[in-house]
């Protein structure tokens, strides 16, 4: 279906795409380590991948139930100050964190990376509620792109410092510089058009302001989406796992660092552009199902075939790239959902954000139980057969909605 015509293009001075998208490297940088560092980490200390799996389950849920105070965002301050105040308490949790990373007390470390990880969703949907007021629909696609290099690609690029620091540093110096690089990524939005104070009090939390969610939400366009992100399609979950899995492939350490690094980090970002340009032409819900159907073919093939060092390497790149492709799609669709005028729009955000993060983290665990029961070949037949399950329903979802004449933003 057509993209609508922008709304509200009289905002002026809206900074270059590359600019506003590269506010959430803080977001992809703390995710980016949950999903490529930690799993890396803490197998190299001898703890197993389907502890690991359960481990990056737990820390990756905030990312699911934190929009429960997201409405916070929406109320009393500017979003701007919601975003300097959050991005300093994940800072702060992830240099307190990553000193106590061991097997020992490891449970103390998850739950400090747990807090983190919930200070930057609202970090995210802070920022993301932010841009949601000055973005025109012309622009959201390629700010969706940009959105996951910093956050996709970013957070490979960050996990590749820490995976080749991690010989030569203490965990102590690579959380500080984790912390220092978090507040240092906020830096872009002083540049954003100035944010606006909320019409809602503190008092009005949990009462206006979740009322006027509910409005903005159950419209009809906007089911569509959650139908979309709460299934298992564009959960694109092994990319949580694939850096505890050379050893299943013969890969060495090195070639792990690479691939789940440097090579994820160019992958996701060439995803990310290109999802992101492609969703300004075409159907952003096709262009999501389109997306994953190539996650299923890419998972499948990973189960049926020989388990070599070239499957890996090919394997983890296509994965991520079409991964990129996914996320682009969801962020430009919803902030499509969201509009410019939205008074909840961090909640609205936070919400689908919870929807596809939700299918992250019960993905990530139903990998990890694949694996734990049949190997890797049991892994990527859970990740691929669920997606594969649900995306007939979906397409046939979307394209019974896209006849519509009411304006659906699928």
């Amino acid at each position: 279906m057509p993209v609508p015509s922008p709304e509200a293009s009289h905002v002026p001075h809206v900074p270059p795409s590359w600019v506003v998208g590269m506010v959430l490297f803080p977001f992809g940088l703390t995710l980016g380590f949950t999903i490529t560092a930690l799993p890396f980490l803490l197998t190299r200390q001898g703890v197993s991948l389907d502890r690991v799996a359960s481990t990056s389950a737990l820390v990756l849920s905030p990312t699911f139930w934190g929009w429960l105070v997201c409405p916070v965002l929406d109320t009393g301050l500017t979003r701007r100050a919601y975003c300097w105040i959050t991005a300093t308490i994940g800072a702060l949790c992830m240099a307190l964190a990553l000193p106590v990373l061991t097997p020992a007390r490891l449970g103390l470390a998850t739950g400090l990376l747990m807090a983190g990880q919930l200070a930057m969703v609202m970090y995210g949907n802070a920022a993301n509620g932010w841009m949601a007021e000055f973005l025109p629909d012309n622009l959201r696609g390629s700010v969706s792109g940009w959105v996951n290099v910093a956050n996709l690609g970013g957070g490979a690029a960050g996990s590749l410092a820490v995976m080749s620091l991690a010989e030569h540093l203490k965990m102590g110096w690579i959380g500080a510089g984790l912390a220092a690089c978090i507040v240092l990524g906020v830096l872009p939005s002083t540049v954003f058009p100035k944010s606006r104070r909320s019409s809602f009090g503190f008092g009005q939390v949990f009462t206006d302001t979740l009322k006027a969610t509910w409005k903005a939400c159950k419209r009809r366009e906007c089911l569509v989406g959650f139908a979309l992100f709460l299934a298992p399609v564009g959960a694109a979950a092994a990319i949580n796992l694939f850096s505890g899995l050379g050893s299943d492939f013969g890969a060495s350490e090195h070639t792990v660092v690479l691939v789940t690094g440097l090579g994820c980090a160019i992958a996701t970002s060439i995803g990310a552009l290109a999802g992101g340009y492609a969703a300004n032409h075409v159907s952003r819900g096709y262009l999501y199902l389109g997306a994953a159907t190539g996650l299923v073919t890419v998972s499948l093939a990973l189960a049926l075939t020989g388990h070599t060092v070239a499957a890996f390497i090919a394997g983890a790149l296509i994965y991520n790239a079409l991964t990129g492709v996914v996320y682009a799609s969801f962020n430009a669709l919803a902030f499509q959902l969201t509009g410019q005028e939205s008074a909840v729009a961090s909640t609205q955000l936070a919400l689908f954000t919870a929807a596809i993060n939700a299918a992250v983290v019960y993905m990530t665990w139903a990998d990890g139980q694949g694996y734990r029961h049949f190997g890797v070949r049991g892994l990527f037949l859970v990740d691929g057969l669920a997606s594969a399950v649900a995306l007939v329903p979906l397409v046939m979802l979307v394209r019974r909605l896209s006849g519509v004449r009411e304006p659906v933003a699928v």
